[in-house]
């Protein structure tokens, strides 16, 4: 008996796999490919996809992407007659217009990782220092220690104080943890990501493409998916 129960625990874990990607949760997939401005079917698989304007993306996410210099695609993938397929975000490449450039999909935590490098810098910030002159006025009458003269009248004498005293507004405060704001990214980005890893079931995500060095306006977006012997290409508009 309890032979046949760790058999179907371990027969629950590997259906898991295959039925779960495993790097990112994704969103849900609409209900079906033509939902989707544009989908393509080859391989046994069905793929779709949208662009997500700018404007939305920023409602999203904590980041402006689209000032950081990337592209966020919608992508659905929709496997046939349970066909495994084993999705990776670098299997996508984007080209915009008729350029030859084309850029590769960066994966959520490769993303969080450019968008908050860390400063290694010592920070400069210290306390104030304040910096006093002093001056003293007084009668004396005597002899000099050294001479043995008779000194007799006024002197005077000045002198310069150093201490340190509260911080200096002039210096900029501490700057704030960049592991936590990076902590916090790539989670909103892992969020929404496409999953990646084997499933049999429809998944759905964003991708994060770099945006190539050339651009023209209004021109159409190319994806292609080289995960499987079929490419599969969308155009989108």
């Amino acid at each position: 008996m309890q032979r046949l129960v760790y058999l179907c625990l371990v027969f629950l874990c590997l259906t898991k796999g295959l039925l779960l990607a495993g790097d990112g949760n994704g969103i849900r997939p609409r209900g079906n490919p033509s939902d989707y401005p544009v989908h393509e079917t080859a391989g046994g698989i069905t793929l779709a996809g949208a662009v997500i304007p700018p404007d939305v993306c920023r409602k999203m996410f904590s980041v402006d992407l689209d000032k950081a210099g990337y592209v966020v695609i919608e992508i659905a993938i929709y496997p046939e007659n349970n066909k495994n397929v084993d999705l990776a975000s670098t299997d996508f490449m984007l080209r915009i217009g008729s350029e030859s450039d084309v850029t590769r999909a960066v994966n959520a935590r490769q993303l969080a990782a450019v968008l908050f490098k860390e400063d290694t810098r010592p920070p400069k910030i210290g306390p104030a220092i304040d910096v006093a002159t002093t001056s003293s006025i007084g009668h004396e009458n005597g002899r000099d220690p050294i001479t043995g003269q008779r000194r007799n009248g006024v002197y005077t004498g000045a002198g310069v104080g150093v201490g340190t005293g509260g911080r200096d507004p002039n210096y900029p405060q501490p700057p704030a943890s960049p592991s936590r704001g990076r902590a916090t990214i790539e989670q909103e980005l892992l969020d929404k990501a496409l999953p990646e890893g084997p499933t049999r079931r429809s998944v759905a995500g964003y991708l994060y493409f770099p945006k190539p060095s050339k651009r023209t306006k209004n021109a159409a977006y190319e994806i292609t998916y080289y995960g499987e012997p079929d490419k599969i290409r969308l155009l989108l508009r």
